[in-house]
This record gives structure tokens, sequence and C-alpha cells, in this order.
């Protein structure tokens, strides 16, 4: 996961939290409800399918075939490397 999406989930976390302890109110003493749906997961990506894709979009190609992937140091320098194939 990235930094920036571990921030994220982390402030919606933290808001969730700071609401539930203002308005302590449980799902189960609401009245009329309602109904929630089964949701067909069969749509949805899987891990892997979402990997491959941020691996895929995260690389250049070059008209030889070669992938390159970024790098940002701390500073913020943004360098590429040639992807070598089983670390050869």
């Amino acid at each position: 996961m990235s930094i920036t999406l571990k921030d994220a989930v982390k402030t919606v976390t933290d808001a969730v939290a700071a609401i539930n302890s203002r308005f302590p109110i449980k799902w189960e003493d609401i009245t009329n409800k309602p109904t929630i749906q089964n949701i067909d997961v069969t749509d949805f990506y899987t891990k892997e399918e979402i990997e491959k894709i941020l691996t895929t979009n995260n690389q250049l190609v070059s008209p030889d075939g070669t992938v390159w992937k970024p790098t940002i140091d701390n500073n913020g320098v943004v360098s590429w490397k040639k992807v070598i194939p089983n670390g050869q």
C-alpha cells in the first residue's frame, strides 16, 4: 500500500472513530433500516489483478521491449531503473 493511500486510510479511520465517539449509535438500534443488498463480487478485481495493473501502469517500456520502473527518493527525485527479469 502506498504511503498516500495509508495516510488516507488512517485519516478516514480516525474520522470514523471520532464520529463514533461523539455519536455512539449502533446499527442494531436503528429502526426502519434499509435492506443491504448482496454484492456480486464477481465484477471486482482480485488483489493480484490490482497489483498487476498498478505494476503495469507504473512502468515505461522502451521500443526494444525493455521495462523501466520509477523510484522516488526522499527528496522527491524520480529516477528510472531497468527491470531485469528473474534478477539476471
